[in-house]
């Protein structure tokens, strides 16, 4: 089987985004039909380029790109698939992330950026690294933070603090190529949603929205273990 243009551009996609479910191909616009999902799909595994990750937790096969999957893609993604983890929480975050991106691009036909695309330090800030988990290019771009509901106060509270950083050092044009942004944070419910908007710094030189998986019309992945 001869791998097509449309195969490395899956293959990369499936690189940047960790891992995804079949589903997620048919979203982002990769086959028009589950039959041809699937078909394509097997044989890309037969050519050993992606893995399936098996789990009695996820109703649908879940796929990671390969080691060999590296050969065909250009080396900056190549470089990513390399230790690549499996964990139930890296696997869980990453789906959840996908599926805050799909939701925000059916009502936006902004450009995605993704995580490895955004880490950034911010220097005179103390070594502080920005790494959102996405990023999308509207007319004011917003980071994205998609929280499933783990991190401590203090853990989260320093992450906003990165952007402030970002917002006041200056740099935001240098690293990013635009001045201004705005952060989304995408929570569990309403709880846990009030108690993160209470974290934001103030004079934060940014501003902060903070939705529900529901209010976004995404769907969280339940966790497992």
């Amino acid at each position: 089987m001869r791998v097509t243009k449309r195969d490395i551009m899956l293959l990369r996609e499936l690189a940047l985004s960790h891992v995804l479910c079949r589903d997620h191909f048919l979203e982002l616009g990769y086959f028009n039909s589950i039959t041809r999902a699937n078909t394509r799909l097997r044989e890309l595994k037969r050519l050993e380029l992606l893995r399936r990750l098996e789990t009695p937790f996820f109703g649908q096969s879940l796929y990671m790109a390969t080691k060999r999957a590296a050969e065909v893609v250009d080396a900056r993604i190549s470089s990513l698939i390399a230790g690549r983890t499996s964990s139930p929480r890296f696997v869980q975050h990453a789906l959840s992330v996908t599926n805050v991106r799909i939701a925000l691009q059916r009502k936006s036909s902004a450009a995605w950026r993704f995580e490895q695309q955004l880490w950034r330090k911010i220097q005179g800030s103390k070594g502080l690294e920005l790494r959102p988990d996405g990023l999308l290019m509207a007319s004011l771009p917003i980071f994205v933070e998609v929280d499933m509901g783990r991190a401590s106060a203090p853990r989260f509270k320093e992450k906003l603090t990165g952007y402030q950083a970002l917002a006041r050092s200056g740099q935001c044009q240098s690293l990013y190529g635009f001045s201004q942004f705005r952060v989304l944070v995408v929570t569990t419910g309403p709880l846990r949603s009030r108690h993160l908007r209470r974290l934001q710094p103030s004079d934060a030189g940014f501003e902060l929205l903070v939705q529900t998986f529901d209010e976004v019309g995404a769907t969280p992945i339940t966790p497992w273990s």
